[in-house]
């Protein structure tokens, strides 16, 4: 791995792994506080709490690893009672004789201002700040299977208490208690932590409130109503995420739900079909566009609602949720190695809401599909 330092003494940055994919990708250490990472023209650092200092000695991917409490002893010194992290940081930089930085976008603007103050001069780097994290290799690759593996295990989980269930005046009970979005994501969430993973936003969404691809979803649900479930878990080993997304129905769905999902079925087969290295994003994602306007089914605001396919086919998947690539209106060339969603949906109110989504690695001529969950509407 590379940086473009582009006139710069280094790149900075400075968050808590746990949030910044970048800074966990390149350090390969996660901690929940902030931490500095410098990637200089000699060597690569990190400066840690006395509470991190001996985990990131022994597991930080870097050449050295500081303490902040050895500058924060010399500016007491000093005459600085109380010495912030922007002091301290520009201590840091000082003694490097590190005048020139680049920093990502989403660097505090706070403590650029402090640096420039001090006389270091802060540019943004383009992005993506590390563009070989788009191509996995094969360990990531496994990491992020071990991920879809367990949302799996909690698809498998959710769709066995719907599949039990008994309709009483149209909703769903189970075991004597009603079955809500609620209870059902309950179960998912202890299944992932089975797996070592925790995930946030999952999404049980049945009937209209399926129609908004973002709604987690609330309250009963009922017999013969589509039932979006997407579960997008995290590793708290690896960090990596998994997604997968099925659409069931309890009992017979209605004809018009049934060729909804036949559909969005066949559209994604289609992307699936043409995802291979080389090829352009757009290009897939508007041929499924194109399938779905062919059947009938299209895309718009009506009575203040959108309905039809109104999202992406697909994006990237890593130690981000959303990363690059897109598979969308304005999708780039796909790459071997990256790692992508395949997620067409239909949403109609009134008729239900359906959306599949698998995961797959962009492999020359084709693809290589992680997910292993079948496709089954009616329970």
């Amino acid at each position: 791995m590379e940086v473009d330092l582009a006139g710069a003494d280094a790149l900075l940055l400075v968050g808590d792994s746990e949030r910044s994919a970048d800074l966990l990708y390149t350090t390969g250490f996660r901690a929940p506080d902030p931490y500095v990472f410098l990637w200089t023209r000699q060597e690569r650092l990190v400066m840690v709490s006395d509470l991190e200092l001996d985990r990131a000695r022994a597991q930080a991917r870097v050449d050295r690893v500081l303490a902040s409490s050895h500058y924060e002893a010399g500016l007491r010194q000093r005459g600085v009672s109380e010495p912030g992290s922007e002091q301290v940081l520009i201590a840091v930089l000082s003694e490097l004789g590190l005048r020139r930085v680049r920093v990502p976008a989403d660097f505090p603007l706070g403590m650029a201002e402090a640096l420039r103050r001090a006389g270091v001069s802060v540019e943004v780097a383009p992005a993506p700040l590390f563009p070989a994290r788009q191509c996995k290799d094969e360990d990531e690759i496994a990491a992020i299977e071990q991920a879809l593996r367990a949302a799996e295990a909690a698809m498998a989980a959710a769709v066995e208490m719907i599949r039990r269930a008994e309709p009483w005046d149209g909703n769903l009970w189970l075991d004597g208690v009603q079955l809500t979005s609620e209870r059902v994501r309950r179960t998912i969430h202890r299944e992932l932590l089975e797996w070592d993973c925790s995930a946030t936003g999952t999404i049980v969404a049945g009937g209209d409130q399926g129609c908004d691809p973002h709604q987690e979803g609330h309250g009963p649900l009922r017999a013969g109503e589509s039932i979006i479930i997407d579960i997008f878990p995290r590793s708290q080993t690896s960090g990596y995420f998994g997604d997968l997304t099925r659409t069931v129905v309890w009992g017979p769905a209605a004809p018009p739900l049934r060729r909804l999902f036949e559909t969005v079925r066949q559209g994604q087969e289609l992307a699936l079909a043409r995802i291979q290295d080389g090829a352009v994003g757009r290009q897939v994602h508007q041929a499924v566009v194109d399938l779905f306007s062919a059947a009938g089914y299209q895309t718009g605001e009506r009575d203040g609602h959108m309905e039809g396919f109104f999202h992406g086919t697909g994006h990237g998947l890593g130690l981000e949720i959303h990363e690059a690539p897109r598979i969308g209106s304005r999708g780039t060339p796909l790459s071997s190695g990256q790692v992508v969603t395949v997620e067409p949906g239909l949403y109609y109110p009134g008729v239900g809401g359906v959306r599949l989504e698998d995961v797959v690695v962009v492999r020359p001529g084709g693809c290589q599909n992680l997910t292993r969950c079948p496709l089954v509407l009616e329970l």
